[in-house]
């Protein structure tokens, strides 16, 4: 599973790089997306390859001091990852929910300012922890306090990540209704009185504008949908993993739960960007950039127009 990863990892990094040639060096978050992705659980794999491989052939985990390096490394880059998604979450549901826009900075270096920050914090909570476990090197055994830390993170990022795309899924499906309600009686207008104020006209094309929009986001907010469902699906395993050791269960099938867990990033990222993005890699098409669409909202007046009329204004 870990070569299976890391493989799935490097085509993501070759998909991301022909579409950033393709779109002149410029990638929406919905390609940033899998390729962050990527990259922790590229991190994930390595590290966990390097600890289990010890394991492999001299049939005993690390030393002491390597064994805590490791297992230190094997924390902060879960948490990343976790932290990663419940602060792209929050950040989509801001933009989308509340219309607040945030400035990601160069190279999104503010993104990942808060990512790490909290990675950091979890990390220092749990410093005292890491150390040998029966086949690898994570968090000592015969102590629970790990196991609380990582499934109460887990169960809280998990929360956010629900709270946040199932209030975008409501949003998204009020404005098509919103839409479809007040297209039909503004065309009839248009339709019965050919010589309307200027004011009438650009009202007209700016729900035309918001309606194209609204695809857009809708396209968009189910390719990110797609890869939150993939994330879940990769942290259920290590839930119950740590599940099992809040009762001190060292049994092989928790150790296994664990490797698939950490494992399954890298194959689910890729089995998603292929079907969303197809198997070959496509020309670039600004029509499904979300954040191109946003970043130009702000100097189209069409849009600011409709935004405006879906609270009924």
């Amino acid at each position: 599973m870990i070569v299976f990863g890391l493989i799935g990892c490097v085509y993501v990094f070759y998909r991301i790089y022909k579409q950033w040639i393709y779109s002149k060096r410029k990638l929406a978050i919905i390609y940033r997306l899998p390729f962050y992705t990527a990259c922790t659980d590229f991190l994930i794999n390595c590290n966990f390859f390097v600890n289990m491989l010890h394991t492999a052939i001299y049939a005993q985990v690390w030393d002491d001091t390597p064994c805590k390096i490791i297992g230190a490394l094997n924390w902060a880059f879960l948490t990343i990852n976790l932290c990663f998604y419940a602060v792209i979450a929050v950040i989509t549901y801001l933009r989308i929910c509340r219309e607040i826009n945030f400035n990601y900075g160069k190279y999104d270096y503010k993104l990942w300012l808060i990512v790490i920050a909290g990675s950091i914090i979890i990390q220092l909570i749990n410093l005292q922890n890491n150390g040998k476990r029966e086949y690898w090197c994570a968090a000592k055994s015969g102590q629970i306090n790990s196991a609380i830390i990582l499934f109460s993170t887990i169960t809280i990022v998990l929360t956010i990540i629900l709270f946040c795309y199932i209030s975008i899924l409501k949003k998204i499906h009020k404005t098509i209704n919103f839409l479809r309600l007040s297209l039909p009686s503004n065309q009839d207008d248009r339709s019965n009185n050919r010589n309307e104020s200027n004011a009438n006209n650009d009202r007209i094309d700016g729900i035309s504008a918001l309606e194209r929009y609204s695809e857009i986001e809708k396209r968009a907010t189910k390719k990110i949908l797609s890869y939150i469902t993939m994330f879940i699906l990769q942290w259920i395993p290590m839930s119950i993993s740590q599940g099992a050791r809040l009762v001190l269960n060292e049994e092989p099938w928790v150790y296994i739960m664990g490797t698939i867990g950490r494992s399954f990033g890298g194959i689910g990222n890729v089995i998603q960007f292929i079907i969303n993005e197809g198997f070959i890699p496509k020309s670039y098409n600004n029509d499904e950039l979300l954040e191109n669409s946003r970043s130009n909202i702000n100097n189209n007046n069409e849009n600011k127009i409709v935004i405006i009329s879906e609270g009924g204004k």
